[in-house]
């Protein structure tokens, strides 16, 4: 079992194996994102995509609102960066956060009501499972704001709901319910505001059981697939039931219908 860094201000970490709990917590600004809790996520994800004890990610918020995205009150001064400021700033901040999120072996299961904006509705949709509530306002302002989006907001965004969905939520700024979304096909469920963090907990205890090595290999052939011919495709696969053919979850799934019961799985 790892020892994961002190969280910031502003994210809970709790791990209770197989389970690794975050939760934002900056309800006074509606769960707005810092440097420090970007920067934190990046290194906990990551961290447990190697901990053995850790077989599910459970990402909510506390309050109302899921998040409204990155917390821009906080940047600003005098001084005028140099030319080009931005683009190396986020190389090491955003840009490393959705890629991880989407890479890491370990299924990821958010719950969000409220405010889902922006870096906070990329965190949504970067996310295995997201179960968010009917009434969830979805939204990438960007282009309201005189910004363009970042963080990879258009590329998930055209990949789950399609390009002309995408151009009206992009390009237009248009905010979309919580139930529209799981119409769209951008998250995986929208329920009532307080069955959110009910049926975000059944899926994250499902996970917990599940065959952890077949998940996860199975999350990454998905993830391959997006950039991957059939050929090649083909041969990830082949590699992948190589791999999980020498788990001890699919021996212990042989067992269990030699003996006619249900599977333990270990995620080993």
């Amino acid at each position: 079992m790892k020892d994961y860094p002190k969280p910031p201000e502003g994210l809970v970490v709790e791990h209770a194996p197989p389970v690794l709990r975050l939760q934002l917590d900056r309800p006074e600004r509606r769960n707005a994102l810092t440097d420090d809790i970007v920067l934190a996520l990046i290194e906990t994800i990551e961290a447990a995509g190697g901990d053995e004890s850790v077989r599910v990610i459970f990402l909510s918020a506390s309050g109302e609102h899921f998040c409204s995205g990155f917390d821009l009150g906080l940047r600003g001064g005098a001084e005028r960066p140099r030319t080009g400021a931005t683009q190396r700033q986020m190389r090491w901040h955003v840009n490393r956060l959705i890629p991880t999120m989407l890479e890491t072996q370990t299924p990821i299961v958010v719950a969000a009501t409220g405010w889902v904006v922006g870096l906070g509705l990329h965190l949504v949709l970067a996310s295995d499972f997201a179960i968010v509530s009917e009434d969830a306002r979805l939204r990438d302002p960007f282009t309201a704001l005189g910004f363009t989006p970042d963080s990879g907001g258009s590329w998930l965004i055209p990949r789950l709901a399609g390009i002309a969905r995408a151009k009206e939520m992009l390009m237009l700024g248009r905010e979309i319910s919580g139930a529209t979304a799981a119409q769209w096909g951008l998250v995986h469920r929208a329920v009532p505001a307080k069955a959110v963090e009910v049926e975000a907990s059944v899926l994250v205890e499902e996970l917990a059981g599940a065959a952890t090595v077949a998940v996860g290999l199975t999350k990454l052939l998905v993830q391959r697939s997006l950039h991957a011919d059939l050929e090649h495709h083909l041969a990830d696969e082949a590699l992948a039931l190589e791999l999980v053919s020498r788990s001890e979850d699919f021996h212990e799934n042989v067992r269990a219908r030699r003996e006619k019961r249900e599977p333990e799985f270990r995620g080993r």
